[in-house]
């Protein structure tokens, strides 16, 4: 798998945004709110795991949940 750089995800197209890879550094109009997404749900809705929304030592499982959520586990 090949990255790019983060992207502004409030910058993309829908159709941009579904060429994202899962696991993509995204950022929500400042560089300074980094998050990975995840996917899109059917009903449309953007799923990313934002940095600093998870207790110390619980990132992992946080990235999971959100990860399950987004293939519909």
């Amino acid at each position: 798998m090949k990255f790019t750089k983060s992207l502004d995800i409030w910058a993309l197209t829908p159709s941009q945004i579904s060429l994202l890879q899962p696991g993509q550094w995204v950022y929500a109009g400042h560089r300074t709110d980094k998050g990975r997404y995840f996917g899109v749900k059917p009903s449309g809705s953007v799923v990313v795991a934002w940095y600093g929304n998870t207790r110390k030592g619980a990132r992992r499982s946080y990235y999971r949940a959100l990860r399950d959520y987004a293939v519909g586990r």
